[in-house]
């Protein structure tokens, strides 16, 4: 198991969502969470539907970017199309803008589900922004960046990736 696969193990996505990952691997890629050396995933999901779209179910994704200056929370969209679990689209602002049918620029998500009245300034949000379930883990995942900006993230031994997925299998 990759340390990618273990973030989204950890992640509380549904069935159709981790089938979807499986399936497309510029999907997985485009995701923040996956990218441990720069994120820092809450391992938490916000669900809401857009006045504009009710049909599609919107799943918030975030993360704390410990190598920005200044650090900040980010959120991603996924959206489920039909809210049928079984086609998504995730909406987020990637480096190398190569967006395709499913990974789209977060602005487009603003066109369709916004309009300047829901979501707004939800992409870079504050931390009093964050809802306040997920504060707890905001928190956390500000004193992980501090430890992480110190000392880096290093990589595990096969038998440690072993070892974490079997602590993982028992929770």
């Amino acid at each position: 198991m990759t340390r990618e696969e273990i973030i989204i193990q950890m992640m509380p996505f549904s069935s159709g969502i981790r089938h979807w990952l499986k399936k497309h691997p510029d999907f997985f890629a485009a995701l923040k969470i996956i990218y441990p050396k720069r994120f820092i995933a809450l391992l938490a999901i916000v669900i809401s539907y857009s006045k504009l779209v009710p049909k599609d179910k919107i799943i918030g994704i975030f993360a704390y970017d410990y190598l920005s200056r200044p650090e900040r929370f980010k959120q991603d969209f996924i959206v489920d199309i039909n809210n049928k679990d079984q086609e998504f689209i995730l909406y987020t602002r990637l480096p190398n803008r190569n967006y395709g049918k499913y990974v789209k620029d977060i602005n487009e998500f603003f066109n369709k589900y916004s309009k300047g009245i829901y979501y707004k300034d939800s992409h870079h949000i504050s931390f009093q922004d964050i809802p306040e379930e997920l504060k707890p883990r905001a928190i956390e995942a500000q004193k992980l960046g501090k430890k992480l900006k110190l000392s880096g993230l290093r990589n595990l031994s096969q038998k440690e990736m072993e070892n974490l997925e079997l602590k993982l299998c028992d929770l």
